[in-house]
């Protein structure tokens, strides 16, 4: 490999305008592609996707209408001094505003969706009570008919015509007579405990005042906002919620006594996102500008920072570029802490540089430092590739950019960039290079104070994780962000209408919704067991509003098999005698019988138009994978200090994933054992990765285990060390840590192959051991300035890298520099 580097080197010597072509060729050809990839914005590609063998899990992960809804809140500052008619007043005037901000400032497309505000009663009975009168049978439960029997007796009936009298003079029948007409036998008693469960699942915790949706003690009106877009995409999001921005800020001046928050999960995504790309911006911001100035500072020339930076652009935009064509898209998440693994990938660069700023001759450069550069690169890319293996789409494709961005950096080192060295503009703060020299030739290895406290602080990191072990958190809640205005909205909330218990949903899916329908009476069933079991308080009765059209046409001939002539001939006589007696007359109550003896139709109730579209989408709704979905809602106890309340919950879960097409709509039920058996895998992997980083050092060293043991040792106690370390500080595993930690170890593996190249060469090049540990100084430096800056990162995902990095860079410096020397020494002598 050396020697085709050098010949490469000496092609390009001869052909300088074959290498600008080919290298502006390379730089043009990977930048086309790598600007077409599509970034991924969505924190739920952290979670693994694939559960079951039907594929009717992955639903849980899809883009749903139902955990789409943006909640919008109008709350009282002064719960004394504004009544719900000011809330009111305040809730129509913004969204009327919120609706013309939007046609303005998004006339091509639909930027809002729908609002679910008010429900105009006037136009909504009327439409429900003649789709009633059209579809009556379809929603009487044939086991109703039981109880009718006992309507039709002269007492029952005598005194059902005094009721009737006084419901016609009262409001209800003054405003829809036809109803009490419709009704002379009082079969709405006997429906009335059939639609009770249905009716409370509709209002919930909030009570309709003047058609607003308001909390039960009235200081909060609340709007529902179902978006036209899926809730992972924060582009259009950003629309939404950009508006809704502009206009709280204006009624914060103008309606100060109205308090207007929002939440839900579109809005998760978004802050998610946009704290995401601010975090990106001010922690690269920051720690390039800190290693830019510390560069020129040490190597005193402009042009050390383009022979730094170009290669490591080649790798990123060699990895993006692979992306495009492998998959298409990458996860921006992953492009953010991918930002550090170039960090390995500068390391060689560093390498190449620093060692020209001795020697001054780019042949000699490669001649040192090949060898050690590929092996560092071949160890490194195996570390990452292990990620490949791993149940996770987010560390998949993290793993191939970091192995795939390694090596178009190490490759641009080798083979392009020793061509832009320049022996006349070679430069360097001989001051700090100096100092520098002067710490790396100090035999920091026969200080035993400090061999001493090495060795204390390794056994006590090593005894602590032997002895508490790491733990893996398994909640993806606490990767992501939350923002202090939705946080405020959603306690808010929770405040208003907590009850105390737990409310899920969940679903049955079906190839059309006719399917779904049906096959969700295998999933009432079992609610009904566990509620007899006190497992379940209540869960919502969807059946019962939208009934399959194979029930309703059993429920239809139910309906004409129980009123015979005879029935109808019995009621008429009775209706006759009763009704004169009461002050009404027998022929007002003729609809009934034209409504008993009618012929009926099936018809589907979801697209009648006449539910609102807001409530619709919390009882069915298409995927947009065209799945077909039936939503119910289960309430359970919620007592966070109670073994039992949680295990109930655990047990509707598992009740429902084992029902045939049924869903959890939570997640992290799904991921919960996965992420911890990735974890598992996560650790054999990586002792795995120290097995191959074994095998290629032993390779190296042409089989001599004593030299192969010393270079492997830094690996083995930094990584021991970062888990002692998180132990003792109460750390836990999660997603983004296992990245982390796999940069760690590659960054362990690059230090201890350059310094034991140094060891072995000592003999021939007494001074490449100095030089080596240069580059790594500058290495380690630029590194830390990197990783801390990403301390100063808001989003938990991205300032949960610190810690475990910051310890295993320390780590392995330290044990390159000191204890690597000190053993190899130690091994010679004896």
């Amino acid at each position: 490999m050396t020697e085709f580097c050098i010949r490469t080197y000496r092609f390009f010597q001869r052909h300088p305008a074959v290498y600008w072509v080919t290298m502006v060729a390379l730089y043009l050809v990977l930048g086309f592609f790598a600007s077409r990839i599509h970034l991924e914005e969505d924190i739920n590609k952290l979670l693994p996707t694939s559960r079951g063998d039907d594929g009717t899990t992955e639903l849980a992960f899809a883009n749903l209408r139902i955990k789409d809804k943006t909640f919008l809140l109008f709350e009282a500052v002064d719960s004394t001094g504004t009544d719900a008619e000011r809330l009111i007043e305040v809730c129509d005037q913004f969204i009327d505003s919120l609706h013309a901000l939007a046609q303005r400032t998004y006339p091509d497309h639909e930027t809002v969706g729908d609002v679910m505000y008010y429900l105009d009663e006037e136009e909504l009975i009327p439409e429900v009570i003649d789709y009633l009168t059209n579809h009556l049978p379809s929603y009487i439960d044939p086991a109703v008919y039981a109880r009718f029997d006992s309507l039709l007796t002269p007492e029952h009936v005598a005194a059902q015509m005094q009721a009737n009298r006084r419901d016609l003079m009262g409001p209800i029948g003054q405003a829809y007579p036809e109803l009490i007409q419709m009704d002379p036998l009082g079969l709405r008693t006997a429906l009335a405990d059939q639609l009770a469960p249905l009716t409370q699942a509709a209002t919930g915790s909030y009570r309709l005042v003047d058609g607003h949706f308001l909390t039960r003690d009235a200081t909060v009106c609340v709007a529902f906002i179902t978006p036209p877009y899926a809730s992972t995409d924060t582009g259009l999001g950003a629309g939404l919620f950009k508006l809704l921005n502009r206009l709280i800020t204006a009624y914060e001046q103008t309606d100060p006594d109205v308090r207007i928050t929002y939440h839900g999960t579109p809005a998760s995504g978004f802050y998610n996102s946009y704290r995401i790309k601010a975090d990106m911006r001010e922690t690269l911001l920051v720690s390039l500008i800190l290693v830019l100035v510390f560069i020129l500072y040490c190597f005193r020339s402009a042009n050390t920072i383009p022979l730094l930076l170009l290669p490591v652009v080649f790798g990123a935009l060699l990895g993006l570029a692979a992306m495009y064509f492998i998959k298409g898209q990458f996860s921006l998440l992953a492009l953010g802490i991918g930002a550090i693994v170039l960090g390995v990938a500068f390391s060689y660069v560093l390498h190449v540089v620093t060692h020209y700023k001795f020697v001054s001759d780019p042949e000699l450069v490669l001649r040192d430092q090949v060898k050690p550069v590929c092996l560092g690169c071949l160890t490194t890319i195996g570390s990452f590739m292990g990620l490949l293996f791993i149940r996770n789409e987010l560390l998949r494709d993290f793993g191939l950019f970091a192995a795939l961005a390694i090596v178009g950096t190490t490759a641009f080192s080798l083979l392009l960039l020793p061509q832009l060295l320049n022996p006349t503009k070679n430069k360097v703060n001989r001051l700090v290079f100096g100092l520098i020299d002067r710490l790396n030739a100090y035999p920091l290895h026969r200080c035993r104070p400090l061999m001493i406290v090495i060795l204390l602080l390794i056994c006590i990191c090593v005894g602590s994780y032997l002895r508490h072990g790491i733990d893996f958190d398994a909640n993806m809640h606490n990767l992501g962000y939350k923002a202090q205005w939705t946080t405020y909205s959603e306690e808010l909330l929770r405040q208003k209408t907590y009850t105390g218990d737990k409310q899920k949903y969940f679903a049955i899916s079906g190839q059309t919704m006719e399917e779904a329908l049906e096959n969700n009476a295998a999933l009432l069933a079992r609610l009904d067991s566990l509620q007899r079991e006190g497992i379940v308080k209540t869960y919502s009765r969807t059946d019962q509003l939208l009934v399959p059209l194979s029930e309703q046409s059993r429920r239809i001939e139910a309906w004409g098999a129980y009123w015979t002539d005879e029935r109808l001939a019995l009621a008429r006589r009775l209706i006759e005698q009763a009704a004169p007696r009461a002050g009404l007359r027998a022929a007002a109550f003729e609809p009934f019988f034209e409504l008993a003896t009618a012929s009926y139709e099936p018809d589907a109730l979801y697209e009648a138009d006449i539910i609102p579209h807001g409530y619709l989408t919390t009882l069915v709704e298409e995927s947009y994978d065209g799945q077909c979905l039936c939503f119910t809602s289960v309430t359970c106890r919620n007592d966070e200090d109670d073994i039992s309340a949680s295990g109930h919950y655990e047990q509707i879960c598992r009740t429902v994933a084992q029902t045939p097409h049924g869903l959890v709509l939570d997640t992290y039920f799904y991921t919960r054992d996965t992420l911890r058996q990735m974890n598992d895998d996560f650790n054999i992997l990586q002792w795995v990765s120290m097995a191959f980083v074994l095998v290629v050092l032993c390779l190296s060293f042409r089989g001599n285990m004593k030299l192969t043991l010393i270079g492997i040792l830094p690996i083995v106690l930094s990584w021991l060390v970062v888990l002692g370390a998180m132990a003792l500080a109460g750390q836990k595993f999660n997603l983004i840590n296992i990245i982390i930690s796999t940069f760690v170890f590659g960054i362990g593996v690059d230090y201890s192959i350059f310094v034991m190249n140094g060891l072995v060469g000592a003999n021939t090049q007494p001074t490449l051991l100095e030089q080596h540990k240069t580059a790594i100084f500058f290495s380690a430096v630029i590194l830390i300035v990197s990783v801390g800056s990403m301390l100063l990162a808001q989003h938990p995902a991205i300032k949960s890298v610190g810690f475990s990095t910051l310890v295993g860079m320390v780590a392995a410096v330290v044990i390159s520099y000191v204890m690597q020397p000190a053993i190899y020494k130690w091994i010679q002598k004896k």
